[in-house]
């Protein structure tokens, strides 16, 4: 096995190397100056006719003639350099033989002073050996297309006669323009790795990787909208790509919106249904990532769910604001309705064959009955915090707009990767609720976590992901939605399940309020498009990202004897943090595993028609739905509560639809929108920019 070597260091061969190097090239200018001197000598011999003057040959071949000694010509000239009639013959020697072994002897002493000094060995990297990407490591980083043998026309041509296979297009996160004369490209990831954009306000994060990635991403995409600004300015380009377009946003009273109820999510009478409810009731009790309550305990909880599964099981009001209406009843004590639920009929009919603890055949949930036990067995101050405690966590949903945007789904969240069209979920809250909305956001997104990573299929012995097409998650603002652990955990296991999360924060400093100091979140993210920052944490993270690079510096040293000056090699940072901070407007740092830190252009959507063209697309009226239930009327009513301080569920009014009519007008939709999609592709692909190439 070679042996390997740690690092590379300039100028450090050994004595036995260069001797050998010394050795080599010497014996090849011999070499060379035998055969220079044999040409030349039997060059003149034939001048001169092969006399009987010129000595005996060494040999005489019958087709090559006389062989005289290499240093025939030299002998020659001694004898007969005075003779004038023969100067023109000399000076042909001398072309043939004095000025290419000049030449030769230069250059093999400038061979052996280079071998000395080092000059074109490996850079040395005792240091490190950091740099920055050239367009070879980009291509290997695959953020570009690879080079192709054939031209584009000829690749079409073949394809047409059935000689080659169309080239699957490229959908992926945009990062920045690789710019590298005369040519440019667009810089994109289109793996199955994850995407951390890191970017302080007005840096360009949206209009340089969000807004280009969403007009363009052919696939289900669930965004994290929390100023609105992803819907208007990319809904549009979306429903023109053919895709089921909805807005989520609870904390609004239009009733275009599209709804969401978290319980419908709940798999009931299935051995799903336990589990489904603890989930959502551990989220709800941790509304802001920060951990359980320290003087919560079991009992507490399995009330909670118990709460939970009987709102569910009596179907009156299945949602969270239901359950907030179970425990703030004004009418109904809490005794009263806590016996209420230890003798309610959730399976009236039998059917599901529930046993109690003693065998005996029972109408109750089990887990109804025994967590209502639980609460009347707890002393009567605790059963007051727990109950509190309950109320606190749920008193989000008793906001009549927020009820109403729950009280149903629009959507399943199986829809994202199944349906027969590809959809596009925003979720948007506007910053004056965001904190207050935080709790309902990080329960959406877990139990979209939670359904999509439940199942793999298994095709030709390689694990596959069961949905029908791939999923990009674009968190906008991720670190403002708290610690999600779950989020965390599964970051890495995800994109098996054909999920690509691409993650936009401000600064590493947001995600280590969230997450800690020893968060994996950065570990999980395959690529890291960054901007220039504004605080000195993110600075000194990102010039440790760079690596650190070997350079030479100029020390002279002055004595009594004189002076001397020597170039020895120390290490620094490819960037500085200084430097970081003083990056260009117009720059961006990508950062992939495994390949040298790029320094590209940073893209703005508004410089370049592809995607300003899209981007001006208006978004549509309302959002669409996936379920069979009625689509809510665009007429606005104000929302009043009643007299009593207890507001129901009120459901946006709705008007009823022709499901036959319905869905041929939308099949006939999805073909002309398809139609469009190929026309104006293919326009805008003979439009003129040449430089910057999409596929």
């Amino acid at each position: 096995m070679a042996e390997q070597r740690p690092y590379r260091v300039t100028g450090s061969a050994s004595d036995g190397r260069l001797l050998q190097l010394k050795a080599c090239v010497l014996l090849t200018l011999a070499l060379a100056f035998v055969a220079i001197n044999w040409i030349t000598t039997e060059h003149t011999a034939r001048l001169f006719g092969y006399s009987p003057w010129l000595g005996h040959p060494l040999i005489d071949l019958p087709l090559a003639g006389a062989v005289y000694p290499p240093w025939g010509w030299m002998i020659w000239w001694w004898r007969w350099h005075s003779a004038v009639e023969l100067a023109p013959v000399w000076a042909l020697c001398a072309r043939e033989a004095v000025y290419p072994m000049a030449g030769l002897t230069v250059l093999a002493m400038a061979v052996i002073g280079v071998a000395r000094h080092g000059w074109f060995q490996p850079v040395s990297d005792l240091h490190g050996s950091a740099r920055w990407a050239v367009t070879r490591d980009v291509r290997a980083s695959a953020l570009i297309e690879q080079r192709r043998l054939l031209l584009k026309r000829v690749r079409r041509l073949a394809v047409r006669m059935g000689l080659m296979r169309p080239s699957s297009p490229r959908a992926g996160v945009y990062l920045g323009i690789w710019r590298r004369w005369p040519r440019a490209w667009y810089l994109r990831h289109c793996g199955p790795g994850h995407v951390l954009i890191l970017a302080p306000t007005r840096e360009g994060k949206g209009t340089g990787a969000v807004l280009p990635t969403l007009v363009t991403w052919p696939h289900s995409v669930l965004v994290h909208d929390p100023k609105d600004e992803n819907w208007r300015l990319t809904a549009g380009a979306r429903k023109r790509l053919g895709q089921l377009c909805m807005k989520f946003a609870p904390a609004s009273p239009e009733p275009w919106l599209a709804r969401f109820n978290p319980l419908a999510e709940v798999r009931l009478r299935t051995p799903y249904e336990v589990r489904d409810v603890q989930n959502i009731v551990r989220l709800l009790l941790d509304p802001h990532g920060k951990g359980l309550p320290e003087h919560w305990d079991r009992a507490g909880s399995e009330a909670f769910e118990a709460f939970v599964l009987h709102c569910l099981y009596e179907g009156r009001q299945p949602t969270l604001a239901g359950v907030a209406n179970l425990l703030f009843d004004p009418a109904r004590k809490l005794n009263e309705t806590i016996e209420h639920l230890m003798s309610a009929e959730h399976d009236p009919t039998g059917a599901l064959d529930w046993r109690d603890a003693h065998g005996n055949p029972t109408h109750t949930h089990t887990l109804v009955a025994g967590g209502m036990r639980s609460l009347l067995d707890m002393a009567e101050k605790e059963r007051a915090s727990v109950i509190s405690q309950v109320k606190g966590f749920l008193g989000l949903y008793r906001d009549p707009v927020v009820a109403a945007n729950t009280a149903a789904s629009d959507f399943r969240i199986d829809d994202l990767v199944n349906h027969r069209q590809p959809l596009s979920l925003y979720i948007a809250v506007t910053l004056a609720d965001q904190h207050r909305m935080r709790p309902l956001l990080r329960l959406v997104l877990a139990q979209i976590l939670n359904r999509l990573t439940e199942k793999l299929d298994y095709r030709d012995g390689r694990a596959v992901p069961a949905g029908k097409r791939p999923l990009l998650l674009l968190i906008d603002e991720f670190a403002s939605l708290g610690r999600l652990e779950l989020f965390a955990d599964s970051l890495s296991l995800i994109a098996g399940y054909g999920l690509k999360a691409c993650l936009v924060a401000q600064s590493m400093t947001q995600i280590y309020q969230a997450y800690g100091t020893n968060q994996m979140i950065t570990a999980h993210c395959h690529t890291k498009m960054v901007c220039r920052p504004y605080d000195m944490a993110t600075a000194r993270e990102l010039s440790a990202m760079t690596g650190e690079s070997t350079v030479r510096h100029e020390h002279r040293t002055v004595s009594n004897g004189g002076a001397s000056v020597s170039e020895p090699e120390v290490g620094r940072p490819l960037l500085t943090p200084d430097e970081v901070t003083r990056l260009g407007e117009e720059e961006v740092l990508i950062f992939t595993a495994g390949h040298h830190a790029i320094r590209a252009a940073k893209l703005r959507h508004f410089r370049h028609p592809l995607f300003n063209r899209r981007v001006r697309l208006k978004p549509p009226a309302a959002s669409d739905r996936t379920t069979a239930e009625a689509v809510p009327s665009t007429e606005s009513a104000p929302v009043k509560g009643p007299a009593n301080g207890v507001h129901p569920v009120i459901p946006p009014p709705c008007k009823a639809a022709n499901d036959a009519t319905a869905e041929a007008r939308l099949e006939s939709d999805q073909d002309k929108q398809l139609t469009f999609l190929r026309f104006a592709t293919s326009a805008e692909s003979k439009s003129g920019e040449k430089k910057e190439r999409l596929l």
